[in-house]
């Protein structure tokens, strides 16, 4: 994709699927990967995602290294499970109790050197991200909001969106991208209640993978919540 498409991209609107639209329950489950589908340009509110044959074949194995049925499956089992990961409730606890964070980490953690020093860096993330997106402009309101949700939406969200391309190139058929999209929502509802948490949560694990300036993604993210033309103007709960 060039420079200019993705430029255009960048700004252009939200996109819906007027000859297929979802309604209902099935709307709901493609929604959780509203934020990565907005980013891409792609449909909100349906199975296909309306991107070409290239563009996604681009991002599938370009950022994913998905090639094949096999490899979809693989990514989306490590996107789904990510958040019932039971060893990052220690990382928080680390976190929350900074002057111990070593004694708790080794503690808690699984003995081998190669977890500890894991779960050592995503606690580094912790303490460089939370400050920001707590702060006065920052995406939640305080660290008890932001650990309710933790980066949930960031992976069921991510898991979402991945499915509806893997559908789109055949390596999903349409009851497997169901219940992908299905295992994707009910493991969101987990962790957020709102929409805006969903939000919220999604630009948290966002700025954990990639650091500061989430900008653009915050701002699709009221986007999403404000726009008319969103489905998720007037949806509150999830």
């Amino acid at each position: 994709m060039g420079f200019l498409t993705k430029l255009f991209k960048a700004f252009s609107d939200l996109q819906l699927n007027d000859k297929q639209p979802l309604h209902g329950e099935q709307l709901d489950f493609v929604l959780v990967g509203s934020m990565y589908a907005a980013q891409q340009s792609a449909y909100l509110n349906s199975y296909t995602t309306g991107l070409s044959k290239d563009e996604i074949r681009e991002l599938l194995e370009e950022y994913w290294d998905i090639y094949s049925s096999e490899d979809g499956r693989e990514i989306l089992a490590s996107l789904i499970e990510r958040n019932t990961d039971p060893y990052l409730s220690v990382v928080y606890e680390a976190y929350e109790n900074n002057e111990r964070y070593v004694e708790i980490l080794k503690s808690g953690l699984p003995g081998d050197e190669d977890s500890f020093q894991q779960y050592l860096q995503i606690y580094r993330k912790l303490k460089d991200v939370i400050p920001e997106v707590t702060a006065q402009d920052g995406v939640f309101e305080n660290y008890a909001a932001l650990k309710k949700t933790r980066d949930a939406a960031w992976n069921y969200g991510r898991a979402s969106f991945i499915a509806r391309c893997c559908f789109d190139m055949g390596y999903l058929s349409e009851n497997e991208l169901k219940q992908y999209l299905e295992a994707s929502y009910q493991g969101l509802k987990k962790f957020c209640t709102t929409w805006k948490e969903y939000t919220s949560s999604y630009v948290y694990g966002r700025a954990l993978w990639g650091g500061s300036h989430n900008e653009g993604m915050m701002s699709i993210g009221e986007d999403l919540l404000s726009n008319r033309k969103s489905p998720l103007r007037d949806r509150v709960n999830i």
